[in-house]
């Protein structure tokens, strides 16, 4: 129910009153669960970040090299993103509103989220599949800003699936790194038939991340 409300009213213009009227209690009953507002959205927080991670971690232990690994895990990202849009929001809207030790709490001194893309890359640049000049962590977060933003635009039951909208991302961020022999490779060979739904067993069967409230911010699931 927080999440809900953050989302809709934003985190400094929602009130623990907002929130209480929402679950159906009084305001003082609140702080039996919770001594602020802050402590709320930190557990929002959290929760996003630590589902999303769970996420892109079993994308990653998929059989691979660097390069179709990195293509499991964007399409895990942004299919997540879609599943998650509500709570996405808040997290991506939000985050800076914690203060900055608290922030770092969440994401961690290392960033363990940037760093599952960054070190896909660093493993397909010492395969020969990513072109070693570029910078692993420039490269990661060029990624990340791509396939984040998807949660402006994307509304569910629109032209575009999550899945579609994964893997044309996915293909587009790969190909942007991969050395001419990777891309070349990947066009006399793509990936055979079920990788998809190989991939999916193992989120299935891996940690289960909860589904944060909803749905999020702008799209029809169309690319309009």
């Amino acid at each position: 129910m927080a999440t809900q409300v953050f989302y809709e009213k934003g985190y400094e213009a929602a009130s623990l009153q907002d929130i209480a009227d929402r679950v159906g209690m009084l305001k003082g009953s609140l702080y039996y669960y919770i001594q602020s507002k802050e402590d709320l959205l930190f557990d929002v927080i959290s929760t996003v970040h630590r589902d999303g991670l769970a996420n892109i971690q079993v994308c990653a232990a998929i059989n691979g090299d660097g390069l179709q690994r990195l293509e499991n895990v964007i399409i895990g990202h942004v299919e997540h993103t879609c599943r998650t849009l509500v709570a996405t929001t808040v997290f991506l809207h939000e985050l800076a509103a914690l203060p900055a030790e608290r922030r770092q709490e969440v994401l961690g001194s290392e960033h363990a989220y940037q760093s599952v893309f960054r070190d896909l890359i660093a493993e397909g640049q010492r395969e020969g599949v990513v072109r070693a000049e570029l910078d692993a962590r420039l490269a990661a977060l060029s990624i990340l800003g791509s396939t984040n933003w998807v949660y402006r635009w994307y509304r569910p039951g629109g032209r575009y699936s999550p899945q579609q909208i994964g893997r044309q991302l996915a293909d587009m961020n790969v190909r942007a790194i991969a050395t001419t022999e990777a891309v070349t490779a990947r066009e006399q060979c793509p990936h055979p038939r079920g990788v998809g739904a190989r991939r999916r067993a193992a989120i299935e069967t891996g940690p289960r991340p909860r589904d944060a409230d909803a749905g999020t911010s702008n799209s029809d699931g169309s690319a309009s």
